[in-house]
């Protein structure tokens, strides 16, 4: 039969067949849209047909436009003896073996009442008007079918590029309610695949001829895809088959189909006689169901039959001659159903295995960990074939309980469960496996000891800032644990993927509440959360677009001023600090700042920050200043002296009136310029060694952080004996 899927160029008008007894010559045809043949009219009589012995080869392939079995033909050899005939209903025919050197004939019954076109077409390795087609990768895209009339015969040369290679070849029509016959034939025109209707598997050359036969009343073009794709390779399966760890019980095999993807695969450990019942969810007719193919590597016939109304595929692993349980893996194909379907086909093979599948035996090895935290924990299961109702069961003092399972290992040699110890005695307990079929594995004991507990709690470090990174710290322990997660969140909600030990902040979470769930994970513990306290996430500060800086004079006793420039965004309120070689003054925080003397030499600055509500706070210093001394007191009433200018009297000084006011003076007694030694007082006895001299005094005015002032007296007169 023909693969489903290609299209077939009609036959051209053949010359008339002649009367009875006359054998007509019967020219060689090919597979190209206009194939030489011959016409035999409707009503004529029993024709002949001559083969020349040196115009065929060595298989052909005889095809005739009646599709009904009263209406056949057959091929004799020069001995008389018939080699093959046209024997199938609605398919092609296996093929004519034709011996080089040899004439035939072929015989046609007469009395049909329809007209008959028989075209010969060689199907070896040399047949012409063959479509070129590259055998692809599983999933790769179908080919499509080549636009041919009803009832036409199509050929696609299928090439791969080692001969060690295996195919999948399947014709699927793309119109629903229409039939197509597929036959597959290798180099020398033998048939490749037995049966090829639903597709087959096919090795040991790098090309094929895979013939389709439009089915009779199709008149859409073209109505089919061939599907050609490479399953096997010398190294083994196809890569792109998935591979199936353990087929003890069964398995399932995902995936997606369409015209795009047309196929999948799987490899599998099975072993020989294994029986598999694959369906595919949801229950329904099986030709609405994708498509399996179950190739054993040896044989590469597919094993898996429909089983109406069963809701699922027959598939069964050929037995050995001797009947010995040996491993023989199998490639499963999956395609898309042969119903059509314009939208992509979501596949769930399950297949179930009556009694066990593989050569994997059960068996238990361990259960750890040995120590584990009061509570609800899990466990891991060790072993081989484990299934997931098997159970662990801890017991002793009394206590008795026993496990749910979470997950089971693709491969079957391991599986976590959950016990709920909360209420289990501390102390050592027996601990065991009770298996889904009844035996039960002693494993020891397991220690059950108070359960992993926070200490400090989780914090959050780093800025909180939009576009910002803070990290979370984990806090501490007892015990340790074995590895911790994270998940931050928003108003104490989850936030969506973030989940490692950082996280950069975006502007969604501007003004709210962050913080960080930390949760310690030890083998054999329940799992513990602790939650981190919330800060604000916050934008941005504001930044000096003009730098804020003093106005006056950097000296003692005078006003400066901080005049706080220009900021982006606008702040809405600033804050000062004044500072004395870059350390804070305290209590100097308004925005003007009289200069004491005790920063007199020391390099003056004012930071102002700038502060935005919903953002952090920005900060700018200002250029620096050494602050040099104040301004001298002046005398606003100039000192002045009274008392009788007369040796033996006592002259007084009034040392005036100064502003600013000063912290301290000194004065100095002088008698005709010069100084009088000693006379630092404010009063002074006049003695004989001044008289007839003139008595002035210079007052200095000190204040501390300032220059100091001076000031005289004015002269008295000559001091009299």
């Amino acid at each position: 039969m023909l693969p489903s899927g290609t299209a077939l160029a009609a036959a051209p008008a053949a010359q008339d067949a002649g009367g009875a007894g006359d054998c007509l010559p019967f020219p060689a045809g090919d597979f190209g849209a206009d194939p030489a043949g011959v016409t035999v009219p409707a009503g004529s009589p029993d024709t002949c047909l001559t083969i020349p012995a040196d115009e065929h080869s060595t298989r052909e392939l005889l095809t005739t436009t009646v599709d009904d079995l009263s209406y056949g033909f057959s091929v004799l050899d020069e001995s008389g003896t018939t080699v093959c005939g046209y024997i199938e209903w609605d398919g092609v025919p296996e093929g004519c073996s034709l011996t080089p050197g040899e004439a035939y004939t072929v015989l046609v019954p007469g009395d049909w009442p329809w007209d008959q076109t028989l075209v010969r077409r060689d199907i070896t390795d040399a047949a012409s008007g063959c479509v070129d087609t590259s055998a692809g990768k599983v999933g790769a895209p179908s080919a499509e079918g080549v636009p041919a009339s009803s009832g036409d015969y199509v050929c696609h040369r299928v090439t791969t590029a080692d001969a060690r290679d295996t195919l999948h070849l399947n014709a699927r029509y793309t119109s629903a309610g229409l039939a197509t016959a597929f036959a597959v034939y290798d180099a020398d025109g033998g048939v490749a695949c037995e049966d090829a209707r639903p597709g087959c598997a096919v090795t040991g050359s790098t090309a094929y001829r895979a013939i389709v036969h439009i089915g009779n009343g199709d008149t859409s073009a073209p109505v089919y895809r061939l599907d050609a794709v490479r399953v096997g390779t010398a190294a083994g399966p196809a890569p792109e088959c998935a591979k199936v760890p353990d087929v003890t019980y069964g398995f399932e095999v995902a995936g997606t189909l369409s015209e795009q993807r047309p196929t999948l695969c799987a490899v599998l450990p099975t072993a020989s006689n294994d029986w598999l019942k694959l369906s595919f969810p949801p229950a329904g007719e099986l030709h609405k169901s994708p498509t399996p193919w179950l190739y054993d590597g040896a044989t590469r016939q597919n094993a898996c039959t429909p089983l109406p109304g069963s809701g699922y595929y027959n598939c069964r692993v050929p037995a050995e001659e001797d009947h010995t349980y040996v491993p023989r893996p199998t490639t499963l194909v999956i395609g898309l159903p042969s119903v059509p379907s314009q939208a992509p086909v979501q596949v769930r093979a399950t297949a179930h295995c009556p009694s066990r599948c593989g050569t994997v035996s059960p068996t238990v090895t361990a259960v750890t960990p040995g120590t584990v935290g009061a509570g609800k924990v899990t466990m891991r299961v060790t072993g081989t074939a484990l299934h997931e109702k098997d159970v662990v069961e801890v017991s002793g003092s009394g206590y008795r309980t026993r496990s749910t399972t979470v997950s089971v290992a693709p491969d079957r040699r391991s599986m976590d469960v959950s016990l709920d110890l909360t209420n289990a005695p501390r102390a050592a307990l027996n601990l065991s496996v009770v298996t889904h079929d009844g035996d039960t594995y002693q494993r020891g004991r397991v220690t059950v000891v108070a359960p992993i507990r926070a200490g400090a709690v989780p914090t959050v470090t780093g800025t909180a800032v939009v576009g910002g990174k803070v990290t979370a710290t984990a806090g501490t322990w007892t015990p340790a644990a074995d590895a911790y997660t994270y998940q931050w969140r928003s108003g104490g909600v989850a936030i969506a993927g973030a989940t490692a030990a950082t996280y950069t902040l975006p502007s969604t979470l501007l003004g709210k509440q962050l913080s960080v769930a930390v949760t310690a994970r030890k083998a054999g513990h329940p799992v513990v959360t602790a939650v981190s306290g919330s800060v604000v996430v916050k934008a941005l500060a504001p930044k000096p677009t003009k730098v804020p800086y003093m106005s006056g004079a950097t000296r003692v006793g005078d006003r400066l001023t901080a005049v706080a420039g220009t900021w982006s965004p606008t702040p809405t309120s600033y804050a000062y600090q004044w500072r004395a070689n870059g350390v804070a003054i305290a209590g100097a925080t308004g925005s003007t700042y009289v200069v004491p003397a005790s920063v007199v030499g020391k390099k003056l600055t004012v930071t102002v920050t700038a502060h935005r509500t919903g953002h952090l706070s920005g900060a700018h210093t200002t250029v620096g200043y050494t602050v040099a001394a104040g301004l001298a007191p002046k005398a606003t009433k100039a000192p002045s002296l009274t008392g009788t200018v007369k040796v033996g009297r006592t002259l007084t000084l009034n040392r005036g009136t100064w502003a600013p006011a000063p912290t301290s003076y000194t004065y100095q007694w002088y008698a005709n310029g010069r100084a009088i030694s000693g006379a630092t007082r404010t009063t002074l006895t006049l003695a004989k060694a001044q008289r007839g001299a003139k008595i002035t005094v210079k007052v200095t005015a000190h204040r501390t952080g300032h220059l100091s002032g001076v000031a005289w007296t004015r002269s008295t007169g000559a001091v009299a004996g």
